[in-house]
């Protein structure tokens, strides 16, 4: 029987996903390296978010494969997966806005191409759907921590998880803010106005925000779409003002909502209150270019930075961030963050390195809250793979930065409203 060629035999190893040695069982080699893709646009519109998300996996990473007693995480102290003999993990990265490639290409690439056994990250709920269904395809885990589209958790996909709040959970705490608000205040916000993107992040979010109406009494007196791969919004402005608002809502990525402004800025408009559904909003870019322009807008978050002084580890991981990178973390960091460290913890606890065991060890994980950076109860799936720990928070643009307004309880800073 002919030996088999040079080519497959290091095939075979890449497989195995073993720096060290070939031996056919990544769990029994202390010196082993498990390889996992991370999801990013690295290029494009929304390249200052991707970095931030790589920044925050990248993060994640280090702290599995180095001893780091100070952070107090799970997989802080010890070096690599100590329950796995210390196997490291290897961080493949791919850029979903590359030229030339589709995002299920990509994913193709990271798997069977350089021997990734499961897969992170993913920005845009469109570019995570398509993710997933080819991870679906390949039977590799995908697990997502910044897209929110609630359709990502609701079609029955056996290989996706997402980490981080649905859009169905950042809209209660929307909701639920203008509720208290309204009874505590006498403030008016029964008439909505809606501004979303085209695609399936503002389309499910659209309609996400018209069966919450109710919860305020409230009423969607405009529903405004515009393209998601254009900046011009052209009218929009003007058929919100047409519908005399209390309250904007909005979903859009850092291009529309600059576009936004500045077409609010053109015709003299500004609404009572803008609350965005993350997006180009969260995007320290658009705060950045904004400057006094973006006082007084509000964004939900899964993360808060006045929270992170509160909670030990969070504290811990946001200085260990702002060393290594030299700026502070934010929300879109802490998400990409937390989703490589669940992912990280599954892949501790299987059984084996294969993405069937991992699969597995993702629908039994159960982290509680102190266990991770975010203001959460933890991290553990339903039965449609959606963590039914995550929280929302709501932040507002104040003096330059976003302060945590909401809940009332654990508030930073007092909500302005109407918008300054």
């Amino acid at each position: 029987m002919p030996r088999p060629a040079a080519g497959a035999v290091a095939a075979l190893c890449s497989a195995l996903l073993l720096t060290s040695a070939c031996t056919g069982d990544p769990v029994a080699n202390p010196r082993a390296t498990v390889s996992i893709g991370f999801l990013a646009p690295l290029s494009g519109p929304a390249a200052t978010v991707g970095a931030d998300t790589r920044r925050g996996a990248e993060l994640a990473v280090k702290i599995v494969n180095e001893d780091l007693t100070s952070i107090p995480l799970p997989l802080g102290p010890g070096e690599g997966l100590l329950r796995a003999n210390r196997t490291k993990i290897r961080l493949l990265t791919a850029d979903t806005a590359a030229s030339g490639t589709t995002v299920a290409g990509q994913v193709e690439r990271l798997v069977r191409g350089r021997g990734a056994v499961a897969v992170a990250g993913g920005y845009e709920s469109a570019v995570t759907q398509a993710a997933a269904a080819r991870a679906e395809a390949l039977k590799v885990p995908l697990v997502n921590g910044g897209s929110s589209a609630a359709s990502l958790t609701e079609r029955g996909l056996d290989w996706f998880f997402r980490t981080g709040p649905s859009d169905l959970g950042y809209g209660r705490v929307v909701f639920s803010l203008l509720k208290e608000q309204r009874q505590s205040e006498g403030t008016a916000v029964r008439r909505i106005a809606v501004v979303h993107t085209d695609d399936q992040y503002g389309s499910d979010g659209s309609d996400m925000i018209k069966r919450l109406a109710s919860q305020v009494d409230g009423d969607v007196v405009a529903d405004v779409e515009v393209s998601a791969g254009s900046t011009d919004l052209s009218g929009a402005v003007e058929k919100v003002r047409a519908s005399d608002p209390d309250v904007v809502l909005t979903l859009l990525y850092t291009p529309q909502a600059l576009a936004l402004s500045d077409e609010s800025r053109a015709v003299s408009y500004e609404p009572p209150a803008l609350v965005a559904f993350g997006g180009g909003y969260a995007d320290p870019a658009f705060v950045t270019t904004e400057g006094r322009d973006a006082e007084g807008i509000c964004s939900r978050f899964a993360w808060s930075a006045d929270l992170a002084t509160h909670n030990r580890a969070a504290r811990a991981v946001a200085g260990l961030y702002r060393a290594t990178y030299h700026r502070p973390m934010n929300d879109d960091a802490a998400r990409a963050f937390t989703a490589v460290m669940s992912l990280a913890q599954a892949v501790g606890e299987a059984t084996s390195l294969s993405p069937a065991d991992i699969r597995s060890a993702l629908v039994n994980l159960d982290v509680p809250g102190r266990d991770t950076i975010m203001p959460w109860d933890g991290v553990k799936f339903d039965d449609n793979h959606q963590n039914i720990g995550a929280r929302g928070v709501v932040e507002q643009i104040q003096k330059g930065g976003y302060r945590l307004v909401y809940p009332f309880d654990v508030a930073r800073a007092r909500l302005r409203w109407p918008m300054p």
